[in-house]
């Protein structure tokens, strides 16, 4: 019987030998450590009121918008701007938009580039595809500007280069899979992630595939599944199976992954929704999921320095010691350093119910953009007064530029 045992050991081992060329160690060693973040609490419909004021420095100036969320890494700052005077607007269907090299980039349902000077007089505009493709499909772009060109992305899976100067066509790709990310520029090459959790980068002068990394997927899909920032020659995204990869630019490795995950497997979304990732000038790194939380991770190595049970889809506002945010109809400020929640608060008006999609701080005050159009002040010196002064058609985004901030209302672009 020992015999009989030992001969099977010696036939186990090696066979072990004879097959260990089929794992690349080294590849599963790049992959970097991979964590389950647990938490228990859920503080999103709590009021909490343990602050009564802010201060709030370093307020910046944007002079070029070139792509979504402003900059590779969605940071948002304080800025000092007036909201109180409408200059000017067009009336136009808007997908996307941009403001880069003096002009405004816009681009409709129907796949019309349009290019406005900052008066709004329209300079030129070109189709991107005949009737039957916008008719047939409900298109979405994304659309950034880098080196005098402009490159469009869409859920089509194609991806376009077009000369900023006179929209001329520099080169077409089709990748077969509709790209859901924004597009990120960085040295050269465009980063996007595409409906099957496929991370691509491209070359930017022709178009051409560098490499790809594919990880796993999951049939329900929601365009807030994808997002992507870049910091310090790393690439930061997330897919729609609740993961967070890091990837570095340089040696083309996985640093590190983590997934957003909870105890109580039951009450884990079926659709995975996240903020737009955001990262500071030290190198923190934020970001809200659906599953609960909000999160605040080392960027260089992924250890999770606090996370807190409140969460919001929408993009952070950073400040030099507040993350604001809001939720629904509730706007939250949490500490940066400790991750505590300094103030959860509903905001009504007349018993009606707003939906909240950014939030923006000037030297006075906090304002809260509402879907339907409503503009909320809080007063930055007295976070009790709240005040209710402008009302737009809807509201979809806004881009800051020099001294005006340019208003997205879905229908038209409104300048104040």
């Amino acid at each position: 019987m020992k015999l009989a045992f030992l001969f099977f050991f010696l036939f186990i081992f090696s066979c072990s030998t004879k097959d260990e060329n089929l794992i690349d160690l080294d590849f599963y060693k790049n992959q970097g450590k991979k964590i389950i973040l647990f938490a228990e609490e859920d503080f999103s419909k709590k009021n909490i009121n343990s602050i009564k004021k802010i201060s709030v420095k370093n307020f910046v100036r944007y002079n070029n918008w070139s792509q979504k969320n402003q900059n590779l890494n969605n940071l948002i700052q304080a800025y000092d701007f007036n909201i109180s005077k409408k200059i000017d607007n067009i009336n136009v269907k808007i997908n996307d938009y941009i403001i880069y090299n003096e002009k405004i980039f816009l681009i409709n349902n129907k796949s019309e580039l349009i290019v406005y000077d900052l008066d709004f007089k329209k300079l030129i505009s070109k189709k991107i595809y005949k009737r039957k493709i916008y008719n047939n499909y409900n298109l979405k772009f994304s659309i950034s500007g880098y080196e005098n060109k402009i490159f469009i992305s869409d859920n089509l899976g194609n991806l376009i280069c077009l000369s900023s100067k006179n929209l001329d066509i520099i080169w077409e790709k089709s990748y077969g899979v509709p790209f859901k990310s924004d597009v990120k520029i960085y040295k050269k090459n465009l980063y996007v992630i595409n409906s099957n959790s496929k991370l691509y980068s491209i070359d930017a002068e022709n178009g051409e595939l560098n490499w790809s990394f594919e990880t796993s997927s999951k049939y329900l899909k929601d365009k807030n599944s994808y997002q992507i920032a870049i910091f310090d020659n790393k690439l930061f995204f997330t897919n729609d199976s609740f993961e967070i990869y890091s990837v570095d630019l340089k040696s083309k490795n996985i640093l590190w992954s983590l997934t957003f995950g909870k105890e109580n497997f039951n009450n884990l979304p079926i659709l995975f929704l996240s903020s737009p990732i955001t990262i500071d000038k030290n190198g923190d790194l934020f970001v809200s999921t659906n599953n609960g939380y909000t999160y605040k991770i080392n960027a260089s190595n992924g250890v999770v320095k606090w996370s807190t049970p409140i969460y919001s889809t929408n993009r952070f506002l950073v400040t030099n010691k507040y993350l604001i945010n809001t939720y629904h109809d509730r706007v939250f400020l949490i500490n940066k350093l400790s991750g505590k929640i300094l103030l959860n608060k509903k905001i009504s008006n007349n018993k009606k119910k707003f939906i909240f999609k950014n939030v923006v701080v000037n030297k006075n005050s906090i304002y809260l953009f509402d879907k339907n159009g409503h503009l909320i002040f809080i007063n930055k010196n007295d976070l009790s007064e709240v005040s209710f002064k402008k009302n737009f058609k809807n509201y979809k985004d806004q881009i800051f530029y020099k001294n005006n901030i340019y208003i997205d209302t879905s229908y038209s672009i409104e300048k104040y």
